[in-house]
């Protein structure tokens, strides 16, 4: 049996490039025609790759399998998860990509106005806006940097934040949860487990927890509050995912709704940074806040 966590792509490719003449042709096949050598017979892979019937069963084996039915499941799984990445298609010298960037993140930032819930928007401030602690967890890319990025605007509203896109830092931290605290998760699978876990022990200590992540997902069952996020990464595998603006759009959007909610107080925060950038910076009125 296959270990749980094999690449069978990248073995394949592998013994394409170093295995023996006959497993070569094998895995140059399956390669060349994923899709194909999932459903295919023996028989016809067999042909396809040149070889016989007996030497199909035996590249399975090798690979650790017990015969080509599992074989082709294990395909099939990594197909299914990566299949766009498997043969790219080229990259044409035609392509816009400034305009391909660019669509990508309205397309991302409109799902986000479609699905978010204007009710459920001013619920989740409210829960920050009132907390004496927010803590935003993230992991992986994406959801790191829009963590990372909660904790950038609302200090500047004079909230106390913190940022952990440690999986056992957010698990310790959210151990020292109480009533006051409120936590901001986001994923967009929702299903990284250590910010589950993270998420369902600050609830038991009491914390207010918000999860900005796919609905119906894990997470989205630990939370009490959740902003929905799903967004269609598209099958052009050179493009960044457009993902990224859709999680600031919705990080901005909770962002400006707490600064409203808090109104004068936050506003002299903000104007305390200013002030400070005046002193160093030239043009500082047209600046960004704090950057």
């Amino acid at each position: 049996m296959a270990a749980p966590h094999f690449d069978i792509v990248a073995r394949l490719r592998d013994i394409a490039d170093t295995g023996q003449r006959s497993d070569q042709r094998v895995a140059a096949a399956i390669l060349a025609d994923a899709d194909f050598a999932t459903h295919a017979s023996i028989e016809l892979l067999a042909e396809k790759a040149g070889v016989s019937e007996p030497t199909i069963t035996r590249f399975c084996r090798m690979l650790g399998f017990e015969g080509t039915r599992e074989f082709k499941v294990k395909l099939a799984q990594s197909l299914a998860v990566a299949g766009r990445f498997i043969v790219a298609a080229p990259a044409h010298k035609d392509n816009d990509i400034p305009t391909i960037i660019s669509s990508g993140a309205l397309d991302a930032i409109g799902h986000v106005i479609q699905q978010i819930d204007r009710t459920d928007l001013e619920r989740a401030a409210a829960i920050v806006a009132d907390a004496g602690m927010i803590r935003a967890y993230g992991s992986g890319g994406a959801s790191s940097m829009a963590a990372t990025e909660l904790e950038n605007r609302l200090f500047r509203l004079g909230l106390r934040a913190s940022s952990s896109i440690d999986g056992e830092m957010q698990q310790m931290t959210a151990a020292t949860s109480n009533k006051e605290t409120a936590i901001v998760a986001y994923s967009l699978s929702g299903e990284v487990r250590p910010l589950i876990e993270a998420v369902t022990i600050a609830g038991r200590y009491g914390a207010k927890t918000i999860a900005i992540t796919a609905p119906g997902s894990s997470l989205a069952a630990a939370a009490q509050v959740v902003l929905p996020l799903s967004i269609d990464e598209g099958t052009n595998v050179y493009r960044p995912s457009p993902a990224r603006y859709a999680l600031l759009a919705m990080t901005d959007m909770l962002a400006m709704t707490i600064a409203e909610r808090i109104g004068a107080p936050a506003v002299e925060r903000m104007r305390r940074i200013k002030n400070l950038q005046g002193l160093h910076k030239t043009g500082a009125p047209n600046l960004p806040l704090g950057d």
